[in-house]
């Protein structure tokens, strides 16, 4: 998953780029279709270019959006004078983004017009109802490139370019959701710093005193559960992060016998050392494969010698950001188009 911001999945930037089209002004939009080594951004950053001479989103400051303005501002003179302008798609490599980090990029520069209404009209629709989606860009023409949302599984979990195919393809829609068991001092802490780095937060509990949506404002949902209950987890998938502080030994294996056979793509529990043996030893006993038992996160949390809630919060976020980080692809480019 990424923060929605910036992204195809924000909505500033799909309900700007279709009302500019409903009014008869073109939009120009700018994307990092791949990347390979250190960039600020990576694959699905996007910025739109307005008539008016603003911008939504970013593609990561810098000479690389130096360069993706200056095309985004080509096509919009181009349309306003009536004239047809090509899309661009080049792998901007250190050597011609000359950007500090080192980095390349595959940019994709394209004028958005009346023939685009209908997938962006698809997505907005996948974005609001959170169903499962995905946007699928077809640049086997550089200069004419044609986008289209599917609601069938691709087998792509992660903004991912095919470079043979030259395709490019994006979940949309439903966003990895962070479920949260546990909402103690740690658990109210953690919630909003999740937010604030573009998490959709759920949150359990077994204890109704605690299981208030006024305790956690910026939740999705507050449910209060037995944490043996099986339809605590059903909406568990593997795009989705699942974090564990709920306030016993017991209630922590009852949650992660829960969420494990779901296969999450980050899985991690509060506790000791010590603790991480017991646990452990006790969900293999109760048949959960070594394999799911060992890749808990636990001690939860980057090593950043925590003691209060708001700092161990910091650093299971931490933790959270950098597997985020980690499941998006690092393939170095064959080559690439222009």
């Amino acid at each position: 998953m990424n923060d929605v911001a910036g992204t195809i999945n924000d909505p500033q930037i799909v309900s700007a780029a279709r009302a500019e089209l409903a009014a008869g002004r073109p939009v120009a939009l700018a994307s990092l279709l791949a990347t390979a080594g250190s960039m600020p951004r990576h694959e699905g950053a996007r910025m739109l270019a307005l008539a008016d001479g603003s911008y939504i989103g970013t593609v990561g400051g810098g000479n690389i959006e130096f360069i993706a303005q200056g095309r985004q501002q080509e096509l919009l003179r181009a349309a306003a004078a009536g004239e047809g302008a090509p899309a661009s798609l080049e792998w901007m490599t250190h050597e011609k983004n000359a950007m500090a980090c080192g980095g390349d990029a595959l940019l994709a520069v394209r004028l958005l017009g009346p023939a685009d209404a209908g997938w962006l009209e698809d997505l907005a629709r996948a974005v609001a109802s959170g169903e499962a989606a995905w946007l699928v860009e077809d640049w086997a023409d550089p200069a004419a490139p044609c986008a289209r949302v599917e609601t069938s599984g691709t087998g792509c979990d992660v903004p991912t370019w095919d470079e043979a195919a030259a395709r490019y393809t994006e979940p949309v829609g439903a966003e990895p959701v962070c479920y949260v068991f546990g909402g103690g001092h740690v658990g109210r802490a953690l919630v909003p710093v999740l937010a604030s780095v573009g998490f959709v937060v759920e949150v359990f509990d077994d204890r109704e005193g605690v299981c208030d949506p006024a305790n956690f404002p910026l939740a999705r949902r507050v449910t209060c559960g037995s944490f043996e209950d099986p339809a605590l987890y059903e909406r568990i998938t593997p795009r989705d992060y699942v974090v564990v502080l709920t306030h016993g030994h017991l209630g922590d294996a009852a949650a992660l016998e829960g969420a494990l056979p779901h296969c999450p793509a980050y899985v991690g529990c509060i506790g000791s050392r010590r603790k991480a043996g017991f646990v452990r030893d006790l969900l293999k006993e109760r048949g959960i494969a070594p394999e799911l038992a060992d890749s808990v996160h636990l001690p939860i949390g980057e090593d950043i010698l925590a003691v209060t809630p708001a700092e161990i919060a910091v650093s299971i976020a931490a933790q959270i950001i950098r597997c985020r980080a980690e499941l998006r692809p690092r393939r170095p480019h064959e080559g690439g188009a222009s």
